[in-house]
């Protein structure tokens, strides 16, 4: 008994440094997430291929484990490839409407740095997301010309803001996106729909 444990040992050690993609796979399957981003982690150092670091973004989204999704999903928008990989993504993607990988992705870092108690930074994310010249680290407020596409980082940062009830976020966001004046019909119908939402908490 000791022999057969002590082989299994042997080749789940092998697999886990050998394979580590395989292993995800296996944990992906099983809805351990949390396992998955270890060994997503693992296969990354191995090739650097952003790829592989966006699997680790979007596992760590899945496990729910805000740490992770601040780790790998702000190692996936400072990566040099970053905004090819999205146009990737979006076209793998194009039959979700009005769906954005970048917009996703950000949103997903502002919503874990907010849970984790900082409003500020979390806006910074979200405006970044619209306005890649912007820094999330010292972002002033100011959204003038600043596109406001349905299902953009701000926008899921104000949903997450709304569905925890959280009366005073809900103030500072309001007043920045009061700040936004999109053209089109359906962007205006979803800026006025965060409004509404936040308007109810003040």
């Amino acid at each position: 008994m000791g022999i057969v444990a002590g082989c299994a040992a042997i080749v789940f050690a092998v697999l886990s440094f050998g394979f580590p993609g395989t292993l995800c796979g296996w944990c992906e399957q099983l809805g351990n997430y949390g396992f998955a981003v270890k060994y997503a982690s693992l296969c990354y150092s191995y090739t650097d291929d952003i790829a592989d670091l966006a699997r680790c973004a979007e596992d760590s989204v899945l496990s729910g484990k805000d740490g992770y999704i601040i780790e790998y999903c702000t190692m996936l928008v400072d990566d040099d490839d970053f905004d090819e990989y999205c146009s990737l993504r979006d076209e793998e993607l194009a039959e979700l409407p009005s769906f954005s990988y970048r917009q996703y992705i950000y949103g997903q870092a502002a919503c874990a740095v907010y849970r984790g108690g900082d409003l500020e930074l979390a806006i910074g994310y979200g405006a970044e997301a619209l306005d890649g010249n912007l820094d999330r680290n010292a972002f002033s407020g100011n959204i003038s010309d600043i596109a406001f596409p349905v299902n953009n980082a701000l926008g899921t940062l104000a949903l997450e803001v709304i569905g925890r009830e959280d009366g005073s976020a809900a103030e500072q966001l309001y007043a920045l996106l009061g700040g936004f004046s999109p053209s089109e019909a359906a962007e205006r119908e979803y800026l006025d729909t965060l409004l509404g939402g936040l308007d109810a908490l003040l």
